[in-house]
C-alpha cells in the first residue's frame, strides 16, 4: 500500500480562478441561470457567455453589450460586500506561508478584479500576477481552452512544468 505522501506530486505553483456575476441581471429578464446554462458558459469570455446565455435561455430584447452593462452597474454595488468562500482565505495565507507562488487567471471583466483587488487588498497583495483573458493580448482563446492558466503560469518567476501547478477555484460570495 502506498502512502497519500508518495501519491501526489508537491505543488509548487497555484492558480486561482474566479466566476462573474450574472444571476441577478438573467433574473430581471423572468428567466433562470440554471445549472445547465452555468456548464455552458463557465470560464468563457464575458461576452461569449452572454451570447450563449441570450441564445440558451431565450432572452428577449437582450444584446450581450446590454447585458454585460447591467451586470458591471450591479457589480459596482455588489461586489463591495463580497466574501471570500469558505476557507479560501486560509488556503491563500496557507500557501504564502509556505511561499508557494500564487496568481489569478480569470475570465471575469476587468473592472470586477479592479473593484475585488481594491476591497482585499492585504489577500490579492499575496498574489504574485493576474491574467484577465479579455484584456490580456497572450490569452489567444477563452477557457475551456488552457490558454489563460499557460500564460499565467509563464508569468512566474520560475517558469513551473504544468504538472506542478495546482488550479483552485476561488469563487467571492456576492
Amino acid at each position: 500500500m502506498t502512502s497519500a505522501k508518495n501519491q501526489f506530486k508537491p505543488v509548487t505553483h497555484c492558480i486561482f480562478d474566479m466566476d462573474g456575476l450574472l444571476i441577478a441581471v438573467i433574473a430581471r429578464y423572468g428567466r433562470v441561470y440554471t445549472n445547465e446554462a452555468k456548464m455552458k458558459v463557465i470560464g468563457k469570455h464575458p461576452l461569449d457567455s452572454l451570447r450563449t446565455l441570450i441564445d440558451l435561455l431565450k432572452i428577449k430584447g437582450a444584446t450581450p453589450e446590454k447585458l454585460a452593462e447591467e451586470i458591471k452597474e450591479l457589480m459596482k454595488v455588489w461586489i463591495k460586500d463580497a466574501k471570500f468562500k469558505p476557507g479560501a482565505k486560509k488556503l491563500i495565507r496557507h500557501l504564502a506561508a509556505h511561499k508557494i507562488p500564487m496568481a489569478i487567471a480569470t475570465s471575469a471583466w476587468v473592472e470586477m478584479v479592479d473593484i475585488l483587488r481594491a476591497c482585499h487588498r492585504k489577500t490579492f497583495s499575496l498574489f504574485h500576477h493576474i491574467v484577465v483573458s479579455d484584456t490580456d493580448p497572450e490569452v489567444a482563446r477563452s477557457k475551456p481552452a488552457p490558454d489563460i492558466f499557460f500564460v499565467c503560469a509563464s508569468r512566474f518567476p520560475k517558469n513551473p512544468p504544468p504538472e506542478r501547478v495546482s488550479k483552485s477555484g476561488f469563487n467571492p460570495k456576492i
